[in-house]
């Protein structure tokens, strides 16, 4: 995702390294690949375990075959009992909230340094934040029946 691209470089520059010694800049540069490689690896093992359980959870004939949002922690409480579908939810509702501080964090990050775009850190945080939760919201509180027809959305807007 280039706005994890965009985050995880402005968060590099915030690291005080002595930019003159070749040393310093190689030994950044080294815990820095650590860091991501880590970090990969861990989002690597947590995706290919949920991969894998409703890989198998959809090779058993006696299930039912279409797996969403809805329908999985269902199907994980039928594997792993009633505790999954808690730990399903808080991994959604965390899932969610990092992707949205990752983009709005990069989108802060990309007003100031590309856009040159200074502003007191109060207002650029109310716009960018503004920016990420009212398309949520907005969908969140219409009802199904208005996100039907394209009429209705031209209404809306």
């Amino acid at each position: 995702m280039p706005h994890n691209l965009y985050l995880h470089s402005s968060l590099v520059l915030t690291r005080k390294i002595n930019n003159k010694s070749a040393n310093s800049v190689n030994e950044a540069n080294i815990y820095n690949a650590i860091e991501s490689a880590i970090s990969l690896f861990i989002s690597f093992v947590i995706s290919t375990a949920v991969i894998a359980t409703f890989a198998v959870y959809s090779s058993d004939p006696t299930k039912d075959k279409d797996l969403d949002l809805e329908s999985a922690s269902l199907a994980l409480e039928d594997v792993f009992g009633s505790a999954a579908k808690y730990i399903w939810a808080i991994g959604l509702l965390a899932a969610g909230q990092s992707s949205t501080m990752t983009g709005t964090y990069a989108g802060q990050f990309v007003m100031e340094g590309f856009l040159n775009f200074k502003l007191p850190v109060y207002q650029r945080v109310l716009i960018t934040r503004s920016i990420a939760i009212v398309p949520a919201l907005c969908v969140t509180f219409l009802s199904p029946e208005d996100l039907t027809s394209m009429d209705n959305w031209l209404n809306i807007l």
